[in-house]
């Protein structure tokens, strides 16, 4: 049975962003999901959302320009700088005196530079996602996982980003191909919540975000991210922190254990049969490796 969420709006830097709330458990610590993208959505960890609100309060709200109400065509807020300055006003207005976060991709990346620029946060541990830390290395995944998939398919790539044409019906083709391995390999049986979540955001502007902040593929980065690294910031993290993956996921484990190396403290957790939606893919397994991280802090 679906749990009711309730939405309060909140003004932020360029706009206001809608925060919903599932479950209405005040005694646990609360988690504040923070989504993919950049341009991406909450839709796809719903699912996820509502069986952590059986146990405690869930917050979720989507990032400027990923949501009707605040569908923002400025491309000039459309910076990492705003979109960290919209998660410290969300946390602030949340008025939570503890607090955990879950970010998902590009979300990682987010609540990361929040605890790493606010030493009095609520936050006491940070789950990372699939986290998206640095471009270089994301890209050096994708490409690698890209060559799984075989050489013909590296040739096409390498041609495009060559004559910088993205548009044609064959990268387009291994978009398509590269996401049913590396970002939901149950495609079909989630396709509402993953093409919401990746490939047709709800508005206009979610993909504009995309293109402007990434590029056209997730193995092509021509936005402005394409020079973002924080690894280098990552040991003065004082929060503990989760990093989960899927043993298909975009993000390789190798890179999940450099990561987890720079992280004082920092465990991970890699989910059978399921790749960059985890939560998604494999729900139970992700519940139970979640749960049994922040059950320590209750």
């Amino acid at each position: 049975m679906a749990i009711d969420m309730k939405t309060q709006y909140i003004e932020v830097p360029g706009g206001y962003v809608g925060l919903n709330v599932l479950g209405d458990n005040d005694s646990a610590i609360p988690i504040l999901f923070i989504h993919g993208g950049p341009g991406g959505n909450y839709e796809s960890f719903l699912p996820m959302a509502e069986m952590l609100a059986k146990d405690c309060k869930v917050y979720l709200y989507n990032q400027l320009g990923s949501d009707e109400k605040n569908d923002v065509g400025d491309e000039s807020i459309w910076v990492p700088e705003r979109y960290i300055e919209t998660l410290n006003t969300v946390i602030r207005e949340m008025k939570v005196d503890r607090l955990h976060l879950i970010g998902h991709s590009w979300g990682a990346m987010l609540a990361a530079e929040h605890v790493l620029r606010t030493p009095d946060t609520p936050v006491k541990s940070i789950t990372m996602v699939s986290p998206y830390l640095s471009t270089e290395i994301w890209i050096r995944d994708a490409k690698s996982r890209l060559a799984e998939m075989g050489e013909e398919y590296v040739r096409i790539v390498e041609e495009s980003e060559k004559e910088i044409q993205f548009g044609g019906k064959l990268y387009q083709e291994i978009i398509e191909e590269y996401n049913k391995n590396f970002q939901c390999r149950e495609l079909q049986k989630h396709k509402r919540q993953f093409r919401q979540y990746a490939m047709k955001p709800k508005t206009p502007n979610g993909m504009r975000v995309y293109r402007h902040m990434w590029g056209p593929s997730e193995f092509t980065c021509t936005g402005i991210l394409k020079d973002m690294d924080i690894t280098a910031k990552l040991p003065q993290i004082k929060v503990r922190v989760l990093l989960i993956s899927g043993v298909y996921d975009q993000v390789r484990k190798e890179t999940i254990e450099y990561y987890r190396s720079l992280i004082p403290g920092a465990v991970r957790v890699t989910i059978p049969e399921a790749s960059q939606t985890s939560f998604l893919e494999n729900p139970d397994i992700f519940y139970d490796s979640l749960t049994a991280f922040l059950v320590r802090f209750n």
